[in-house]
């Protein structure tokens, strides 16, 4: 096949460094809990100041997520939309 000289050749080279991704086979989740919870910890992401008047606290009162013995999919469902409140809530101060 021979080129044709009207259609230009694709540029391949990019300026950003592209490096593979590596995925592990199975994820490494050892020290992962405590590795988060000392975030959180030292970022203050669950203070709660009880000093605040009523009008200042934003509370999403939530019952645990089996409470009927099974998960099933109503259960992501239901906190998802849960969550997307709060974080907007968060995020607006």
């Amino acid at each position: 096949m021979t080129e044709n000289p009207t259609t230009p050749t694709p540029d391949t080279t990019t300026s950003t460094d592209q490096r593979a991704v590596v995925v592990p086979e199975r994820p490494a989740l050892e020290g992962l809990e405590d590795k988060w919870s000392r975030t959180w910890a030292d970022n203050d992401t669950y203070a709660f100041d009880r000093t605040q008047p009523r009008e200042n606290v934003y509370s999403i009162d939530t019952p645990p997520p089996t409470v009927s013995g099974s998960l099933h999919v109503g259960h992501v469902y239901s906190y998802s939309h849960t969550d997307l409140i709060a974080r907007y809530q968060r995020m607006q101060g």
